[in-house]
């Protein structure tokens, strides 16, 4: 999770879509319902605290269906991991290129701003780099995930903080909470619409706390444990997410520089120009707020590098006998999905380095998928808000269907020390209702009338890929795929009594 990587590339949206009041009230709203979220994932984690999370789940809990609900469930996840990648290397350009922008204004010529082809050869540029430095040994990986961390936390305290010092103009809180902006070039008119496409700063942000799940199995007392970890991802983001937030839009100097739609940034960044802003009314330049610019720049490269790691992980779920990623909770995926051979070539995905134990092919592959994904940013920013929004739906529809399966199989099902007991029911229906909920409403359009260039591609993306794999699960993989195999006996800490056999597989 990367609060201020998510906000930062987002941030326009809630804005435009519902203004003030849809940014702050629908990250404390979002922020609750995913708190519910994360207990119920919590209680299956804690019933099967072993690697492969969201995949395994589905598994167990789908009885004689389970290997064709962790068939879905593994590639919908992988899906919404690459739009992942995409959605955050894009990050990463745009406030690159808003710092470009601001940076040269003052010349003759004006400021300069990488057209749409540029930003995709940034793009592609970054996503080389991005796994370039996959390929590092983990132990240097692990350095970098720590720093990483650390910049998350501190970088949202440093941003609060300057801006609330610099700026020489506050908006008032009442401002803050209640303004509410209807985005008339957007071609919707109904106020209800609009706030409903605003919540996916929010709900783009609360994604990625099933990564601890992947950690749980080794870990002591595992089940024990396995409740809190993520509860604790989604609380720490929600307040360094909520300041980060609270800081930008308190700080805004004019609200009309958004909401102009002729405005020269406007296709470009938001937290940029609110940055810009606040250096240039107490100092008549805001060429010192690049510097405060890094912060955010900074967290982007962080998430983009460490998301490509979590992809590759489910990426190779194909690899077998040994756990080579150490550091990183989403490389637990690998472990998960290991053994399973459920991803076509995957013999090529699963070559593992000699010496840096990383699958070198599978970072690469990553990388590639993401690169294609991101194809159609070429149209600007409407392409960009279709592939959050298949990442989030990914996500989302991932979460959902083992929470889902644990509604319909409660009876059965045999909780492990972290149980929500009678409160299970009803925090499990609201969990799945409000995911199925997004995973609806960002597949909407976002601009009227639709075009080429306004066209939202996630449900065409997400609706073609599960077209895909369930007819690859009729015609081919019904006949080899068993589902994940364990290799170890977790009865003692949990209650599962299966021992998963290996059949031989006939996939690519």
């Amino acid at each position: 999770m990367s609060p201020l990587t998510a906000i930062t590339g987002l941030y326009s949206q809630g804005l435009l879509y519902g203004g003030p009041v849809i940014l702050i009230w629908s990250w404390v709203f979002t922020g609750a319902v995913t708190i519910l979220v994360g207990l119920a994932m919590s209680e299956l984690s804690s019933a099967f605290p072993v690697s492969g999370g969201l995949y395994f789940w589905s598994f167990m809990l789908a009885g004689k269906y389970g290997p064709v609900a962790s068939w879905c469930v593994g590639w919908i996840n992988l899906l919404g991991q690459i739009a992942f990648v995409a959605g955050n290397t894009y990050t990463f350009v745009e406030v690159l290129a808003a710092m470009l922008f601001l940076g040269t204004q003052d010349q003759p010529a004006g400021g300069y701003s990488p057209s749409n082809s540029m930003q995709l050869y940034m793009f592609g540029g970054l996503l080389v780099i991005y796994a370039s430095v996959n390929t590092f040994t983990l132990k240097s990986l692990t350095h970098v995930a720590r720093i990483g961390a650390l910049w998350q936390v501190v970088g949202a305290f440093v941003v609060a903080v300057t801006l609330l010092f610099v700026a020489e103009k506050r908006q008032k809180w009442s401002w803050v909470l209640t303004d509410f902006e209807p985005n008339p070039a957007s071609g919707i008119t109904h106020p209800v619409y609009i706030c409903l496409l605003g919540l996916l700063t929010a709900c783009w942000s609360f994604t990625g706390y099933d990564s601890a799940a992947h950690l749980i199995e080794e870990t002591i007392s595992g089940d024990l444990t396995a409740g809190w970890p993520m509860l604790y991802a989604i609380m720490t983001s929600f307040t360094v997410g909520l300041l980060y937030l609270a800081s930008l839009t308190v700080t805004i100097q004019d609200i009309t520089t958004f909401t102009d739609p002729s405005a020269e940034l406007a296709t470009v960044s938001y937290v940029a120009q609110i940055m810009w802003d606040a250096f240039e009314s107490r100092y008549s330049s805001g060429h010192a707020s690049l510097l405060l610019m890094v912060v955010p720049l900074g967290s982007c490269w962080f998430c983009g590098l460490l998301s490509i790691t979590s992809a590759s992980s489910t990426v190779s779920f194909s690899f077998r006998d040994q756990l080579y990623f150490e550091p990183q909770p989403a490389r637990r995926m690998l472990y998960g999905f290991s053994r399973d051979q459920a991803v076509p070539f995957w013999r090529i995905w699963t070559h593992v380095d000699g010496h840096s134990g990383v699958p070198v092919n599978a970072v690469w592959g990553v990388a590639a998928g993401a690169f294609v994904m991101s194809l159609p940013l070429i149209q600007g920013v409407t392409a960009f808000l279709a592939t959050t929004s298949i990442a989030t739906v990914g996500l989302a529809l991932a979460y959902g269907m083992p929470i889902g399966l644990h509604l319909i199989s409660r009876n059965s099902f045999e909780p492990g020390p972290f149980t929500l007991g009678r409160c299970s029911f009803p925090v499990g229906l609201i969990a799945f209702i409000w995911l199925m909920f997004t995973s609806i409403i960002f597949m909407l359009p976002g601009i009227y009338p639709i075009t080429e260039l306004t066209f939202n591609y996630a449900p065409v993306a997400i609706g073609g890929v599960l077209l895909l794999v369930v007819a690859a699960w009729v015609l081919s993989a019904r006949f080899w795929f068993s589902g994940p195999r364990t290799e170890v006996d977790n009865s003692d800490v949990v209650k599962v009594k299966y021992w998963i056999s290996d059949p031989p597989r006939h996939g690519l």
